[in-house]
């Protein structure tokens, strides 16, 4: 399954690189796709494993709001 979340905050490529971990730290994340320039990111994920609110969560835990 693919979710595509906007996130408030994201600036810079360190942005990137924080939030790209957070997501993929969690359990049955298959890919990450980060545009910096949309200021979104796709996420490609096992609905078994996994679900686009935990997904949001991890990015909170980052320090970003996804909308």
């Amino acid at each position: 399954m693919q979710e595509v979340i906007r996130i408030e905050g994201l600036e810079c490529n360190h942005c990137v690189v924080r939030v790209g971990r957070a997501i993929a730290s969690v359990q049955g994340v298959l890919d990450v796709d980060i545009s910096l320039e949309k200021k979104e990111v796709i996420v490609d994920f096992e609905e078994t494993r996994t679900d686009p609110g935990k997904i949001r969560d991890a990015i909170r835990e980052a320090g970003y709001e996804p909308l």
